[in-house]
Formats: structure tokens, sequence, C-alpha cells
């Protein structure tokens, strides 16, 4: 059989090699040991409370400075979720009022047509030739305006009108 191992605390020979070990003398020794606590901490426990005070202090500042944190993360968080969806929500909005302006346009377009009113460009083409019949006149005006004041330079010197015959006419009256 193998034999078994016992350990420090453990079996007949730990018991037996402290015979000096009394139960009321533990128990007396725990008293005073919790006695001695006490006197310590009435000593230094104002201190001691003082000390914890402030350390409180420091954990509880510190906890709503992560607190403080972790709600502006979050606030932030959701701001920048809603101004993206304003943004979109803007962009959908936007494009909605750019197709009702192109269906009006149209619309009207259509119905002006149907009344017989040109259209802007044809507008902008009659515009253009009326712009080039003036300038073909303006054209054709001083053309013919260069040669006749040629021809005024070459007629013979205008006659000398005689006297009016209104003398003669007075004496036979």
């Amino acid at each position: 059989m193998a034999a078994k191992k016992k350990g420090k605390l453990g079996g007949a020979k730990g018991r037996q090699s402290r015979p000096d070990v009394n139960p009321l003398y533990s128990a007396n020794q725990i008293w005073s040991a919790g006695l001695g606590a006490m006197s310590r901490a009435q000593s230094g426990g104002t201190k001691f409370f003082e000390e914890l005070v402030r350390e409180g202090a420091k954990l509880q500042g510190s906890a709503l400075d992560t607190a403080q944190k972790v709600v502006m993360q979050a606030f932030q968080g959701a701001q920048k979720s809603v101004n993206r969806r304003v943004g979109d929500v803007k962009g959908q909005a936007t494009e909605t009022w750019d197709n009702l302006e192109k269906i009006f346009q149209t619309r009207v377009q259509r119905a002006l047509h149907q009344i017989g009113m040109p259209t802007a460009e044809e507008i902008s083409a009659l515009t253009r030739k009326v712009n080039e019949l003036g300038h073909s006149v303006d054209k054709l005006a001083a053309s013919k305006r260069a040669p006749a004041r040629k021809a005024a330079g070459r007629r013979a010197p205008a006659r000398k009108r005689s006297k009016p015959r209104a003398a003669s006419t007075k004496a036979g009256t």
C-alpha cells in the first residue's frame, strides 16, 4: 500500500507538535488584536475618515467627468445622426421641388405654345434675324448715301436765277 503524505496542518503529527497551543490562549490573542485595532481606529479614525472622504470625492469627480464625456459623446452622435437625416430630407425635398418646377414649366410652355406664343428659342432666333436685318439696312443706307454725295459734287454749278419779273408786272397795272 502506498503511504499517504500529510501536510503541515493535517494529520496527528501536526497536533502533537504544538502542545502549547491552547484554545483559550488563542481566543485571548484574537480578542487583544481586536482591541488593538479598535484603539488604532479611534486614535487615527478622523484622519482615516478624512482620507476616505478625499478618495471618495476623487472617485465621484472622475465618475462625473466620465459620465459627462459619455453623455457628450452620445449627444454628439445623436446630433450627427439628426444632421445627416435632415440633410437627406432636405436633399429629397429639393429634388422633389425641382421636379415639380420642371413639370410646371413644361406644362406652361406647352399651353403657351398651343395658344401661339413663341418659345424663348424662337424669340432669340427672331431677335438675331432682326439685328442682322438692321445691320444690313444700315449698310445699304450707308452705301446709297456715299454715291449721292459724290454725284452732288459732280453736278454743274447751279444757274443764277434771273430777278423776278414782279417789277414788270407792276408796271402794267
